[in-house]
């Protein structure tokens, strides 16, 4: 299989674990779901289609900085609840306390990753890469939400061999494929659930759970189902 590898960053990232309630906690990671809309944005997909149009995808995530994260006490201001669309009333009902709170929320500081999108549709790769390659997004792209706005840059396209075990992956990995894990020291390993599948309504769909590197280094261990993609190393693709 052929995959693209490139670089996103930005200032700061947020992508909201889907089971937090009156806290919003986030991944330390983009989980599949949120790169899938990294690339509908970059192809142009909207809300309604980028589920859809990237089926033929496969998505990886590499953490290149270890993520730091800082904890914010933000203002929302609930516009369901708006009849009448003018300043007087939104400012009226704002000193009351009656259409904003105020919500502690996780978020992450000049985070890094490096994305791998593989596929055998050859068209819609080359697609891709030629985007990737000019810098070019047709939507603006964002780490989480739509303020949090990202750089990326192309790295290359590399041949891409699935092997039956390896030891060691660069990327997020589902537990199921980790056969066994050595912990060296000052390594930082996390674990988390996160949402593979969305629906047409982006409800999640499919879940995993996945062991990453929080030390921004590679998994030691023996793995299965993992690609070989050069000097890229080994590479899990959901």
């Amino acid at each position: 299989m052929r995959v693209i590898s490139f670089r996103i960053w930005g200032k700061f990232a947020h992508f909201r674990k889907f089971w937090t309630t009156s806290s919003s906690l986030s991944y330390p990671f983009p989980p599949p779901t949120a790169v899938r809309g990294i690339l509908g944005a970059i192809l142009g997909y909207s809300k309604g289609e980028y589920i859809r149009k990237t089926e033929p995808f496969k998505v990886g995530v590499e953490i290149l900085k270890p993520p730091k994260v800082i904890k914010l006490g933000l203002n929302f201001v609930d516009t369901k609840k708006l009849t009448v669309q003018y300043k007087g009333f939104i400012r009226k009902h704002q000193r009351e306390g009656l259409l904003h709170t105020q919500t502690l929320t996780e978020v992450l500081k000049e985070p890094e990753y490096r994305i791998f999108v593989g596929s055998e549709d050859e068209k819609l790769l080359k697609t891709l890469e030629e985007s990737l390659k000019k810098g070019e997004s047709y939507y603006t792209v964002s780490l989480g939400w739509a303020n949090f706005l990202a750089n990326f840059e192309y790295e290359g396209i590399y041949t891409c061999k699935l092997v039956e075990t390896t030891d060691e992956v660069k990327t997020v990995i589902p537990t199921s494929c980790v056969q066994s894990l050595d912990f060296e020291e000052n390594h930082l390993v996390g674990r988390e659930k996160i949402p593979t599948n969305l629906s047409s309504e982006r409800k999640p769909l499919s879940f995993e759970s996945v062991i990453f590197s929080l030390s921004a280094k590679p998994l030691k261990g023996v793995f299965k189902k993992v690609f070989l993609c050069g000097e890229r190393g080994g590479i899990f693709l959901f």
